[in-house]
C-alpha cells in the first residue's frame, strides 16, 4: 500500500513538474482536421506520460531565427507527396524524417502516404499512427538521431508495435523520458 502511494505521488509529481514545448503542425497538403486532431491527442498522451506538456501553435507564429526565445519550438510538416526511399521493410524513416544535428533540431516531416499505407497494412487508424510518428520525430528533434529497442523511439514498426499502438502502450521508457526532460531544460536554460 505504501509503495503504491509513493508511486502515485511520484507520477503526479512527474506530470506536474514537467517541461513545456511549443509545436506547430504545418499542413500544406490539406490533411483533414479530424486526422490532425487525433494525431495531436496521441502525441500529447505520449509526451504527458514523460512529464512534457505540448502547446500547439500556429505555423505562422514560429519565431524568426533572429528572435531570442527561451521556449523550445518545433515544427512538424505534414507531407502528402511521395515519402523518401525505404530504409527497411517497416522503418519509421519511411513515415517521418527529423532534420537533426548533434544537439537535436527543430523541424520534422511526417509522410501521409506512408502512414496511410502502414495503417491499412496493419488495420490501424491513420490519425493514431500519425500521432505516434509525430511523437517519434519530435523525440529525435529533442534527443537526437538515436533509437531505442522498445517504446516510441524504436526504429522499425510492425504488427506488434501497431497492436501496442492500439492499446496506447507505446511510450518513452524511463531513461528516455528523463533524457527528454533534461534536454528540454538545457534548451531553456539562460545562456
Amino acid at each position: 500500500m505504501r509503495m503504491l502511494l509513493v508511486t502515485a505521488l511520484c507520477s503526479v509529481e512527474l506530470l506536474t513538474a514537467g517541461q513545456q514545448v511549443n509545436v506547430a503542425v504545418c499542413n500544406p497538403g490539406g490533411v483533414r482536421e479530424s486526422v490532425i486532431a487525433d494525431a495531436k491527442a496521441e502525441t500529447e498522451l505520449v509526451y504527458r506520460s514523460a512529464g512534457v506538456e505540448i502547446k500547439w501553435r500556429e505555423c505562422e507564429a514560429f519565431p524568426r531565427p533572429a528572435a531570442k526565445t527561451r521556449d523550445p519550438w518545433f515544427v512538424i510538416r505534414l507531407r502528402t507527396d511521395k515519402p523518401p526511399v525505404k530504409v527497411g521493410a517497416a522503418s519509421l524513416d519511411v513515415m517521418g524524417k527529423a532534420f537533426v544535428e548533434d544537439s537535436g533540431g527543430y523541424m520534422a516531416d511526417a509522410y501521409l502516404q506512408a502512414i496511410q499505407a502502414t495503417s491499412e497494412l496493419h488495420h490501424g487508424d491513420p490519425g493514431v499512427l500519425l500521432g505516434f510518428v509525430m511523437a517519434h520525430e519530435l523525440g529525435h528533434l529533442i534527443l537526437g538521431a538515436e533509437h531505442t529497442p522498445d517504446g516510441v523511439m524504436q526504429a522499425a514498426w510492425g504488427q506488434r508495435q501497431m497492436n501496442a499502438l492500439r492499446q496506447r502502450w507505446l511510450r518513452f521508457d524511463d531513461e528516455s523520458a528523463t533524457r527528454l526532460r533534461r534536454a528540454l531544460e538545457s534548451r531553456t536554460a539562460p545562456k
